[in-house]
C-alpha cells in the first residue's frame, strides 16, 4: 500500500490507493489505469450504485470493440473491475449480456473522477471505511513487519486529529 498524490487544479489532494506489492505489477497497473485513456474513459463511465454494460461501453466510447474489451480484461485482471453475465428479456427473447462494476479498490478510483455532487455520501463513507481499515490493518502489519510498536500508529493518528 502506497500514498499517492493526486495534482488537481495545482493543489494537492491526497489520495490513498492500495497497489500490488510486486514493483512489475505496480507499474503494470499504473500504465493500464491511469496511462490509458480508454480505461480512464471507462472508470469515468462505472458507477458506484449500478453495473455498467459491456455492450453499452462499446456503443459510447470512441474506441474499436478489441480495445474495450482488452482493457476490461485488463480492469478486470488487476482487480478494478469484477465482471458478471446476466440473462435480460430484449426484444421479446432472453440474451445473456456482459457487466462489469468496481471492486473495492476499483470503487476508490471511481470515486477520483466523479463530482462530490453526484456521489451519495452513504457510499464515500462507506469506501472511506473499508480502504482506511484496509490501510490501517496493512500499516500495523508493517510496524510488525519492522519490530516497530503499534503506538506509533496511535500517535501520529491522535496528532492528525488535532
Amino acid at each position: 500500500m502506497f500514498i499517492l498524490w493526486v495534482v488537481l487544479s495545482l493543489e494537492f489532494f491526497p489520495y490513498i490507493l492500495p497497489l500490488p506489492k510486486s514493483r512489475e505489477d505496480q507499474r503494470r497497473f499504473y500504465r493500464s489505469v491511469f496511462g490509458s485513456d480508454t480505461a480512464l474513459e471507462v472508470l469515468r463511465m462505472a458507477s458506484l450504485e449500478n453495473k455498467i454494460y459491456q455492450k453499452d461501453l462499446i456503443r459510447e466510447l470512441k474506441y474499436s470493440n478489441k480495445t474495450i474489451l482488452e482493457t476490461l480484461k485488463k480492469l478486470v485482471s488487476l482487480g478494478v473491475l469484477q465482471e458478471g453475465m446476466e440473462k435480460v428479456a430484449e426484444g421479446g427473447r432472453s440474451v445473456w449480456v456482459k457487466w462489469y462494476s468496481p471492486t473495492n479498490v476499483g470503487r476508490w478510483i471511481v470515486l477520483l473522477f466523479l463530482p462530490p455532487k453526484r456521489v451519495d455520501s452513504k457510499l464515500v463513507e462507506d469506501s472511506i471505511e473499508e480502504l482506511f481499515g484496509f490501510y490501517v490493518k496493512n500499516a500495523i502489519q508493517l510496524c510488525k513487519t519492522y519490530g516497530l510498536g503499534t503506538e506509533l500508529l496511535r500517535r501520529v493518528f491522535e496528532e492528525s486529529f488535532r
